[in-house]
């Protein structure tokens, strides 16, 4: 999600479910144009791939869920606060708080990130608007880093997107900094899941390492067709082994990338990532477009899980 560009540009193909035993490349050009279907553009391509799900026999090694009464923050086990503003390397427009007003549980089972519109001269964020005159929005950003690492395996986690322009909702990964790398892009960046608010009924997945990224990032789309995921809670998930990486909504097959078509020199996921939640308001991603009508804005978690995948899958709790 950070410090990178993408291209407001997407093309949608849709086409009639296909099983493959292998993911296939085809020239989008060269496939007729159907009435169904999940389907990704990317770079002139088309990927087609089987709708896929945890095979049985897998071990859960680490869950969260949200039934705390309402108002509960996040445990501080696992969970640490990003604070403060300046863009965050995309021009975004709000302030991350670790207020229960911007993340907390509802009391109906679901962690809530909120961005709130900032009030000029309300005594209770001038302290923001004080500090930061581009901050529109007030909300939150939290991290597993140094509480918690994870190596390959299954995550997935139930989500219900905002919809409004400029709302940029993310399930994101980093790699932890290690002797051979020493931050962004380099230690690897594994985005789940990031939505764009002005068109919820697409999702974006992608991979960033030190040859790919911004705008030169492995990036795929999920087209919902007509429906919107913000309408409804979705599960997020990846399956990352160490040669390969793949993505999924409720269980269809978004793409599947390898270490042989990256490049084996420029893969970086053989090592720790921790996860991030974060709503941010505004900035590149979204066109640098934002619908400054919008008072509230949620972005809801049920629960997130993580479990091995063909026995692999590692949970380091510091």
């Amino acid at each position: 999600m950070r410090s990178h560009r993408f291209s407001n540009c997407y093309q949608k193909v849709i086409i009639y479910p296909v099983i493959l035993s292998l993911i296939e490349e085809v020239p989008v050009k060269k496939l007729p144009i159907l009435k169904s279907a999940v389907a990704i553009a990317t770079a002139g391509f088309l990927l087609i791939a089987p709708v896929s799900a945890n095979a049985a026999g897998e071990k859960i090694l680490w869950t969260q869920s949200f039934n705390e009464k309402a108002g509960t923050k996040v445990d501080p086990k696992v969970w640490s606060y990003n604070i403060g503003a300046g863009g965050w390397g995309n021009n975004e427009q709000q302030y991350y708080t670790n207020k229960a007003a911007n993340i907390s549980t509802d009391g109906k089972g679901s962690l809530v990130i909120r961005a709130i519109k900032l009030i000029p001269d309300d005594p209770k964020t001038t302290y923001i608007t004080n500090w930061c005159i581009d901050c529109v929005y007030s909300s939150a950003r939290v991290m597993t880093k140094d509480k918690v690492g994870f190596k390959y395996g299954s995550i997935s986690a139930r989500i219900k997107v905002p919809e409004g322009t400029g709302l940029w909702p993310a399930f994101w990964m980093l790699g932890v900094p290690r002797n051979s790398c020493d931050g962004w892009p380099s230690c690897g960046e594994i985005d789940i899941m990031e939505s764009r608010g002005s068109n919820t009924s697409v999702s974006v997945h992608s991979l960033h390492g030190p040859d790919y990224s911004g705008g030169n990032a492995k990036t795929n789309y999920f087209y919902a067709g007509n429906d919107l995921l913000s309408d409804a809670f979705h599960t997020y998930r990846v399956d990352w082994l160490p040669d390969s990486i793949k993505f999924y909504v409720d269980n269809k097959l978004v793409v599947g990338h390898s270490k042989r078509s990256i490049a084996p020199d420029s893969w970086v996921f053989n090592a720790e990532f921790y996860l991030i939640l974060n709503l941010a308001t505004g900035g590149n991603f979204d066109g640098g477009a934002l619908d400054e009508t919008i008072q509230q804005a949620e972005m809801k978690i049920d629960w997130i899980k993580y479990t091995t995948l063909k026995g692999k899958g590692k949970v380091t709790r510091y």
